[in-house]
């Protein structure tokens, strides 16, 4: 039988000089929440089907659900509802609770079906200085990479909820100028004194404040940060500050404060949290693996025990060593080690 179709729609391959990329990318972020007394959570790739729905408020119709054995599954589909089952099960718990994780989520309504997602959460903290924190964190991971040309993009969701209560839901969504009052259509410099004078909610004026300073203490002043009255929040569950990095290729790290999904099943626990977009990252960061130590060896002896030594004492300095096992001409193997981009190939004879 012959297989026509060899790989599903909506998931791709990554070739070899790929996975340095994005693992060099990971370490760097690892390397960064590690420094913010972050640590890493596994969490599984299947959960109850309704852990989705009912944290997100919604049917999912773009996930991937697994029937098995009567149980209604699926495959992640967003990593917060498996924090809050993550927190709500945890024994011990010792607040604040600073986690990170990475894996992939599901979702049909993507470019990219299965998408590589970094998280991390700050939970038992109602301050916005965490809020801050986690802003900061990105901002730094994004400056570790090299990244430039990024926006920080802030909402409130108080704000929002205010605007789709006065002049609807549509009309904010879509941002319409004919419907909306203009200083709702505009962005402000968070740092600035503009948005000062806007009419907005005494607490979220005091919420705007403090992040602004904050921010210019832990970013001394570097970070471009906006705040957007009509910022659409991606998630129901969220209730505070959220936001977006922009970058002119896309959205490189969201978040924001989601106290409302603990409150949704009956607990009082803050927390807010950001995930990076690691496949936006591999587009956009230009950063140069270096390259190991190499050495491919091409051993024309009967026994090739010369090889095996040589091969075993060079990986115990830190090469990387490749030996030549395919039958050919000695010239044959040069040139294939050549074009693997080897520059150090050694003939033993």
């Amino acid at each position: 039988m012959v297989v026509k179709k060899l790989l599903p729609y909506g998931v791709k391959d990554y070739y070899p000089k790929e996975v340095e990329r994005l693992k060099t990318i990971l370490q760097r972020v690892e390397e960064e929440l590690t420094l913010w007394g972050y640590e890493e959570i596994k969490l599984p790739l299947l959960e109850y089907r309704e852990l989705f729905e009912t944290a997100l408020g919604k049917k999912i119709k773009d996930g991937f659900p697994i029937a098995d054995g009567g149980e209604d599954l699926a495959l992640r589909y967003d990593f917060t509802p498996q924090i809050l089952r993550f927190v709500i099960h945890q024994k011990g718990k010792n607040y604040p609770l600073r986690v990170y994780y990475k894996g992939e989520t599901f979702k049909k309504s993507r470019e990219l079906w299965e998408e590589i997602n970094v998280g991390f959460e700050l939970v038992g903290a109602k301050s916005v200085e965490a809020d801050a924190e986690v802003i900061t964190i990105i901002s730094e991971i994004l400056n570790r990479l090299g990244v430039k040309e990024y926006t920080l993009v802030v909402g409130h969701r108080k704000v929002y909820d205010l605007l789709v209560e006065n002049f609807g839901i549509e009309p904010v969504k879509r941002k319409n100028f004919s419907q909306l009052p203009l200083w709702a259509l505009k962005n402000y410099d968070l740092l600035g004194e503009e948005w000062k004078n806007l009419e907005l909610p005494q607490g979220v004026k005091e919420d705007l404040k403090t992040l602004a300073e904050l921010l210019k203490t832990y970013t001394e002043g570097r970070l471009k940060v906006h705040f957007s009255p009509v910022l659409e929040p991606e998630r129901n569950y969220y209730s505070g500050v959220f936001f977006k990095f922009l970058h002119p290729k896309g959205v490189l790290a969201r978040g924001g404060r989601y106290d409302n999904l603990f409150r949704s099943f009956g607990r009082e626990i803050p927390a807010t949290g950001g995930g990076i977009k690691v496949q936006k990252l591999l587009e956009v960061c230009e950063i140069k693996v270096s390259k190991p130590k190499k050495v491919y060896l091409i051993d024309t002896t009967p026994d090739k025990v010369k090889s095996w030594k040589l091969a075993r004492e060079l990986r115990s300095q830190g090469f990387t060593v490749e030996r030549d096992i395919v039958e050919r001409s000695v010239e044959d193997s040069i040139k294939a080690a050549r074009e693997k981009g080897y520059e150090d190939i050694r003939v033993i004879d």
